[in-house]
């Protein structure tokens, strides 16, 4: 529990711009944070619904069409066991509720069997979606969830900054 409140201690400090002094923030320094989010959001979850993490994914994405701007991006997707699929929808509903108790807002949308809920935060830069989807004869139960950074100015899609930050 005490690793679990430094990191997200540690996410509100990095996100919410604890400075009074005004700072632009790179790419590194919004990595970690978002990853620290979605690894939160993902602890939520309860054991007993997860079949596997099916998809982890990290990566900047370009903001604008020269790729100087760019924002972090974390997602996981976990899988539901059979037995839990049921209850998908009110599992991601419930992890929402989790974040929107602690000051998060939620803004929630249908679509076919997937229901998502954005969540933002007036103190923070960062976004949490979490998209559950119903089982179907085309889908399989799964939650995703996906933090993103707020877009900061880099050398490029090709800079050592970028390449660097998305190897490790």
């Amino acid at each position: 529990m005490p690793t679990r409140f430094i990191a997200v201690l540690l996410v509100a400090l990095v996100l919410a711009g604890c400075s009074s002094a005004p700072h632009a923030l790179t790419l590194v320094e919004t990595k970690l944070p978002v990853q620290l989010l979605r690894n939160e959001a993902w602890y939520r979850l309860p054991d007993v619904m997860i079949k596997a993490d099916n998809e982890t994914t990290d990566e900047s994405l370009a903001c604008d069409d020269s790729g100087a701007l760019r924002l972090w991006r974390s997602s996981t997707v976990a899988l539901v066991t059979n037995s839990q699929a049921p209850r998908v929808v009110i599992a991601g509903d419930d992890l929402a509720a989790s974040f929107v108790a602690q000051g998060w807002e939620a803004a929630r949308s249908e679509e076919g069997a997937a229901v998502l809920t954005v969540l933002t935060r007036t103190t923070s830069v960062a976004v949490i979606e979490i998209e559950a989807v119903e089982k179907t004869e085309a889908h399989r139960a799964s939650i995703r969830i996906t933090a993103s950074g707020p877009c900061v100015q880099t050398a490029g899609a090709d800079s050592d900054e970028v390449r660097n930050l998305e190897r490790d």
